[in-house]
């Protein structure tokens, strides 16, 4: 087929201070003269009230109104759909059909938002989020244009809401492609879908690094001047209370994590009485090669036993610490990292111990191929994958 128009659904903004693999795709798309559209969701009512990065009333009646973006040969529209949707505690009250249907409800209708946006779309792209409960919607609007769901962050993880475990099944199964994107993730599909190589078709695609963008020099930003910083750069939550200890058994050192998702107002409160620990409410996509490759150790420290439910494998900050050949010490995370020489801990004094022998590290190599990870590559072949249907 000959793509002329993709539609991703998408968790993120285009403008953002998290970069998704969807980022990538869309501006491969654009650069091969396809028109793009985001599409940015869920953002509830509720939302409204709310004032983190994504969910906030100033960015969602603009997403609502429509922006759009002159990228490579073409043009992106970043939009969303504002929806009853309700937080996932309600689900304690609620039926899984009602908690879709509210999210699935919009004050604007769908048949109308659609034939403004998502006319003409030849693929549909959905990640793994919410947006995949519009694919029956979709298929039955548009029923030439091809389905692929491709779940970074596969949602049906043990102890996930059986609303995400049933939604992610049948998008899986729905789907004219599912793009996995590590082992990790194809091994927790086939067991918890029992017919998944018989009923579902598939392929694996990693996500990507700009290992060029990680071997420059960059001007130092303010923060990483001071000395010995420990650098956390990511969209999952970390372990606090590791790092409220390490600052006080290192006084030395500088911890900063970076992270569009708040911590709770009493987290941030104790951050400020700290000297020597810092949190940056997330930066923007082109500023993180320059606060890698300048911090002196990047650190990983996830919450607590996090990763023994999430097939995260070896995930994309690690691409790029690796790029620039940066100390690694990671928390609670896959023991994968050992076999590609990361120093991965699973205690509070361990993690502490490591950090004191990766600041005297300067250069670290890993066993672990980064060439086949750049994006070129990787946004070649899902082009390649989407024009193959």
């Amino acid at each position: 087929m000959s793509i002329k128009k993709i539609t991703f659904l998408t968790a993120h903004n285009w403008k953002s201070n998290r970069l998704g693999g969807f980022h990538k795709f869309a501006e491969a798309a654009c650069n091969a003269g396809i028109e793009t559209v985001f599409f940015s969701f869920p953002r509830p009512y509720y939302a409204f009230f709310m004032h983190q990065e994504l969910f906030n009333k100033k960015s969602i009646r603009e997403l609502q109104k429509g922006i759009t973006y002159e990228i490579g040969k073409s043009k992106l529209h970043n939009v969303t759909l504002a929806t009853m949707k309700f937080p996932n505690s309600a689900n304690k009250i609620f039926s899984d059909n009602m908690m879709n249907s509210l999210e699935r409800f919009s004050f604007t209708s769908f048949r109308r938002f659609a034939k403004k946006w998502l006319d003409g779309t030849d693929v549909f792209v959905f990640e793994s989020s919410d947006g995949m409960i519009f694919i029956d919607r979709l298929k039955k609007m548009y029923p030439n244009a091809k389905m692929v769901y491709r779940p970074s962050d596969p949602l049906m993880y043990d102890g996930a809401l059986s609303r995400y475990v049933t939604n992610e099944t049948h998008i899986m199964k729905t789907a004219d492609l599912n793009i996995i994107v590590n082992q990790e993730g194809l091994d927790l599909y086939r067991r918890k879908i029992p017919d998944f190589d018989t009923a579902i078709h598939y392929t694996l695609l990693s996500n990507g690094v700009d290992i060029e963008s990680y071997e420059k020099s960059y001007d130092v930003p303010k923060l990483l001047k001071k000395p010995n910083t420990i650098l956390y750069v990511g969209a999952w939550d970390v372990e606090w209370n590791l790092l409220f200890e390490a600052a006080d058994k290192t006084p030395d050192f500088n911890y900063i994590a970076v992270c569009p998702n708040y911590p709770s107002f009493e987290i941030q409160e104790k951050v400020k009485s700290y000297k020597n620990l810092f949190y940056v409410p997330g930066i923007s996509p082109a500023e993180v090669p320059a606060w890698i490759t300048n911090c002196s150790v990047v650190m990983v420290p996830y919450v607590t036993d996090f990763y023994k439910n999430r097939p995260l494998g070896i995930t994309a900050k690690y691409y790029q610490a690796m790029a620039a050949h940066k100390p690694i010490v990671a928390y609670c995370d896959t023991p994968k990292l050992k076999e590609a020489g990361v120093d991965v801990t699973y205690t509070y004094d361990d993690f502490i111990n490591a950090v004191r022998k990766a600041v005297n590290q300067k250069e670290c190599s890993y066993q672990f191929d980064l060439s086949n990870r750049r994006w070129e590559n990787i946004t070649s072949k899902f082009l390649e994958l989407l024009e193959g249907l």
